[in-house]
Protein backbone atom coordinates (compact mmCIF):
# COMPACT_ATOMS: atom_id res chain seq x y z
CA UNK A 1 0.00 0.00 0.00
CA UNK A 2 1.25 3.32 -0.92
CA UNK A 3 1.90 5.56 1.68
CA UNK A 4 -0.68 8.18 2.20
CA UNK A 5 1.47 11.54 0.75
CA UNK A 6 2.47 9.28 -2.46
CA UNK A 7 -1.03 8.58 -3.12
CA UNK A 8 -2.26 12.58 -2.73
CA UNK A 9 0.54 13.08 -5.23
CA UNK A 10 -0.56 10.02 -7.57
CA UNK A 11 -4.24 11.34 -7.52
CA UNK A 12 -3.12 15.18 -8.36
CA UNK A 13 -0.46 14.19 -10.70
CA UNK A 14 -3.60 12.35 -12.69
CA UNK A 15 -6.00 15.10 -12.24
CA UNK A 16 -4.00 17.52 -13.76
CA UNK A 17 -2.78 15.52 -16.70
CA UNK A 18 -6.97 14.49 -17.29
CA UNK A 19 -7.24 18.22 -17.25
CA UNK A 20 -4.44 18.95 -19.74
CA UNK A 21 -5.81 15.89 -21.78
CA UNK A 22 -9.19 16.63 -22.04
CA UNK A 23 -10.41 18.96 -24.55
CA UNK A 24 -12.75 22.23 -22.47
CA UNK A 25 -16.67 21.40 -23.98
CA UNK A 26 -19.03 24.19 -23.43
CA UNK A 27 -22.33 23.37 -22.01
CA UNK A 28 -25.62 24.31 -24.52
CA UNK A 29 -26.66 25.90 -21.66
CA UNK A 30 -24.04 28.55 -21.28
CA UNK A 31 -25.07 30.62 -24.09
CA UNK A 32 -28.55 30.27 -22.53
CA UNK A 33 -27.44 31.85 -19.36
CA UNK A 34 -25.27 34.63 -21.23
CA UNK A 35 -28.03 35.51 -22.84
CA UNK A 36 -30.46 35.72 -20.31
CA UNK A 37 -27.91 37.29 -17.87
CA UNK A 38 -26.68 40.25 -20.26
CA UNK A 39 -29.00 40.42 -23.31
CA UNK A 40 -32.91 39.61 -22.19
CA UNK A 41 -33.23 42.84 -20.08
CA UNK A 42 -33.63 44.30 -23.90
CA UNK A 43 -34.14 41.48 -25.78
CA UNK A 44 -36.54 39.47 -24.01
CA UNK A 45 -36.29 36.26 -22.45
CA UNK A 46 -37.41 34.68 -26.40
CA UNK A 47 -35.37 37.10 -28.16
CA UNK A 48 -38.54 39.11 -29.72
CA UNK A 49 -37.35 42.36 -28.78
CA UNK A 50 -39.23 42.44 -25.74
CA UNK A 51 -37.25 42.53 -22.45
CA UNK A 52 -38.47 45.08 -19.57
CA UNK A 53 -35.71 47.33 -20.73
CA UNK A 54 -37.14 47.69 -24.30
CA UNK A 55 -39.56 49.78 -23.27
CA UNK A 56 -38.60 53.84 -24.14
CA UNK A 57 -35.13 52.31 -26.18
CA UNK A 58 -35.45 53.77 -29.91
CA UNK A 59 -34.71 51.83 -32.28
CA UNK A 60 -36.09 48.83 -30.63
CA UNK A 61 -33.94 46.08 -29.83
CA UNK A 62 -33.76 43.16 -32.37
CA UNK A 63 -36.04 40.68 -32.99
CA UNK A 64 -34.15 37.59 -33.46
CA UNK A 65 -37.33 35.58 -33.94
CA UNK A 66 -37.92 37.08 -37.23
CA UNK A 67 -36.30 35.00 -39.37
CA UNK A 68 -36.38 37.38 -42.34
CA UNK A 69 -34.97 40.25 -40.72
CA UNK A 70 -31.94 37.53 -39.53
CA UNK A 71 -31.07 36.23 -42.77
CA UNK A 72 -29.87 39.71 -43.35
CA UNK A 73 -26.80 39.40 -41.19
CA UNK A 74 -23.65 37.18 -41.72
CA UNK A 75 -22.45 35.96 -38.22
CA UNK A 76 -19.57 38.11 -38.71
CA UNK A 77 -21.68 41.89 -38.47
CA UNK A 78 -23.40 39.10 -35.02
CA UNK A 79 -20.05 39.11 -33.90
CA UNK A 80 -19.08 42.04 -34.17
CA UNK A 81 -22.31 43.92 -32.76
CA UNK A 82 -21.90 41.82 -29.86
CA UNK A 83 -18.43 42.08 -29.58
CA UNK A 84 -17.65 46.36 -30.60
CA UNK A 85 -21.52 47.54 -29.96
CA UNK A 86 -24.38 48.29 -32.28
CA UNK A 87 -22.58 51.14 -33.55
CA UNK A 88 -19.98 49.34 -34.70
CA UNK A 89 -21.65 47.65 -37.28
CA UNK A 90 -24.03 51.16 -38.22
CA UNK A 91 -26.61 50.01 -35.62
CA UNK A 92 -28.19 51.25 -32.54
CA UNK A 93 -25.38 53.41 -30.06
CA UNK A 94 -27.80 51.79 -27.13
CA UNK A 95 -26.30 47.91 -28.08
CA UNK A 96 -23.36 48.00 -25.60
CA UNK A 97 -20.35 46.43 -26.73
CA UNK A 98 -19.70 43.06 -24.64
CA UNK A 99 -16.52 42.09 -26.02
CA UNK A 100 -14.72 43.50 -22.93
CA UNK A 101 -16.88 40.78 -20.84
CA UNK A 102 -17.19 37.96 -22.69
CA UNK A 103 -14.40 36.15 -25.20
CA UNK A 104 -14.66 35.64 -28.33
CA UNK A 105 -15.44 32.06 -28.05
CA UNK A 106 -18.46 32.96 -25.85
CA UNK A 107 -19.53 35.80 -28.62
CA UNK A 108 -19.76 32.69 -31.00
CA UNK A 109 -21.66 31.18 -29.11
CA UNK A 110 -24.10 33.44 -28.38
CA UNK A 111 -24.42 34.24 -32.64
CA UNK A 112 -25.20 30.27 -32.66
CA UNK A 113 -27.72 30.55 -29.68
CA UNK A 114 -29.12 33.93 -31.54
CA UNK A 115 -29.47 32.02 -34.80
CA UNK A 116 -31.40 29.42 -33.53
CA UNK A 117 -34.02 31.65 -31.95
CA UNK A 118 -35.44 32.08 -35.52
CA UNK A 119 -37.23 29.00 -36.20
CA UNK A 120 -38.21 28.66 -39.65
Amino acid sequence: MLPFISRILLSSFLLITAIHLCPVVLSAAEPAAIFKDTCSVCHGIGGKGDGPSSQGLEPKPADFTDCKRMTKDSDDVLFKIIKSGGSSAGRSTVMPAWGDSLSDSEIRGMVQFIRGLCKK
